[in-house]
């Protein structure tokens, strides 16, 4: 499972069983850091989940930025409620490729679609970097 977190949304995408293939399952609006745990715990449960990629929107230069430490502290409280492995992986510009491709393809799309989408780009990465 990865998952794209926003400040407002969060975008989540889920692999087959084999671990091939990405697909966008939704986009979450939460009320709080621990309504987002219950229910991405429920999804974890409900798709048998055994990793959770979490993107972490680095610098050019590879470092951490505002939205990095937000992610490190919802990191923080996700490992204490959830007994998953949580990775996190560099998700630089991944929000604005998932719109461009979109705008590429003729499709219009939300921001709620943008989301979701990038957590699928995510999770794309790095079963792309685990058959390398």
């Amino acid at each position: 499972m990865a998952i794209d977190y926003g400040s407002k949304r969060v975008g989540v995408a889920m692999t087959d069983a084999l671990c091939t293939i990405s697909q966008p399952l939704l986009t979450i609006k939460p009320k709080s850091h621990s309504d987002l745990i219950k229910r991405l715990k429920c999804l974890a449960e409900e798709n048998d989940v055994g990793l959770i990629i979490l993107g972490n929107p680095l610098s050019l230069q590879g470092k951490p930025t505002q939205m990095s430490d937000r992610i490190a502290r919802f990191l923080k409280k996700l490992k204490r409620s959830i007994d998953i492995e949580v990775m996190l992986w560099d998700e630089r510009y991944v929000s604005r490729y998932a719109a461009g491709k979109m705008r590429s393809m003729g499709i219009s799309s939300s921001k709620e679609d943008i989301d979701r989408i990038s957590a699928a780009i995510i999770l794309d990465e790095y079963l792309l970097s685990k058959r390398a």
